[in-house]
């Protein structure tokens, strides 16, 4: 499953797991873009398996649906794919109140990927692995002042910007999943997708002086298709099954800028992620950490030796 499937990165990572015979859900905001994403990839592979599943995720009321919509149709969903998610706005909100960048990368996919869980690990109790990815972005080390008990201040202080302290929730997210749902055979890694020209930094997502940023460095930014390749290697790869819990740059494990104490400040935004969810009335199935029983089923065929 990818969220934001219907375009840029998400579509070609969406495309390339196509074409390798997976059944592919495409989570999409719009249910017409999505439909027409959906069309799109299955002309451009033969015979592509290929789904749509309605996402909001600046809503949790949609976020609830798809996940119950999706545990109820879906046997097994072997690898989610945390994609969608938005740049920085001149402000906003989430339909449930939260500040519209921060309510979107980090709450909507940790309230997604949370929904999905007991469905998750059903699957890798039952296959052997799952792969949970998120994408980040190098963008996490300008975070450099996160609060995890003040995740969304009403007024930002210098140095705290929304779209960097998201991207490095993001990033501590997949690390904490890694640590709590390991043993139940959760492989979650976030990555750097690489200076992307997509429709991501369309005017909506970075107004005002950042368009003309995006037009200067035009030469510099890579493709769709490239930037899904890093995706990709989290997802598919060997690596990706034998690590856990690791950022991914250019194909490969890389090193994170983190700040002191990560694991204590991962579990920190885990605990207020958690909190602002059951605060607004939403439903979370939060047992023991890491108390899952140890897998009994086969490997994994999904998964080929490398790209």
């Amino acid at each position: 499953m990818v969220t934001g499937g219907n375009t840029g990165i998400g579509y070609e990572t969406a495309k390339a797991l196509a074409e390798i015979g997976a059944k592919v859900i495409i989570a999409a905001r719009d249910p017409e873009r999505g439909a027409a994403a959906v069309e799109k990839l299955k002309a451009d592979v033969d015979d592509a398996n290929v789904s749509l599943q309605e996402l909001d995720l600046a809503d949790l009321a949609s976020i609830q649906a798809a996940a119950d919509q999706l545990s109820d149709s879906e046997e097994r969903i072997d690898c989610l794919i945390n994609n969608a998610g938005m740049g920085h706005a001149k402000g906003g909100e989430t339909t449930d109140g939260f500040p519209i960048v921060m309510g979107t990368n980090h709450i909507g996919t940790f309230a997604f990927t949370e929904a999905m869980m007991p469905k998750l690990k059903k699957t890798a109790q039952d296959r052997g692995e799952v792969r949970v990815i998120n994408l980040s972005s190098a963008a996490h080390q300008f975070a450099r002042k996160l609060d995890p008990a003040d995740l969304m201040p009403e007024n930002k202080s210098m140095g705290r910007d929304a779209y960097c302290e998201s991207k490095l929730c993001n990033l501590l997210h997949a690390r904490e999943m890694a640590r709590r749902y390991g043993m139940a055979g959760i492989r979650a890694h976030a990555v750097h997708p690489g200076f992307v020209n997509s429709e991501f930094s369309r005017s909506s997502h970075f107004p005002g002086a950042w368009q003309a940023l995006f037009i200067l460095t035009k030469p510099m930014q890579i493709s769709p298709e490239k930037g899904a390749k890093t995706t990709l290697a989290a997802a598919l790869s060997d690596d990706g099954a034998w690590q856990n819990g690791f950022y991914w740059d250019k194909e490969k494990i890389a090193q994170p800028t983190l700040p002191p104490d990560p694991e204590k400040l991962a579990k920190s935004v885990w605990a207020e992620s958690v909190r602002l969810l059951v605060e607004k009335g939403f439903k979370l199935e939060q047992g023991k950490e890491e108390d899952a029983p140890p897998l009994t089923g086969p490997p994994s065929s999904l998964f080929p030796d490398g790209l």
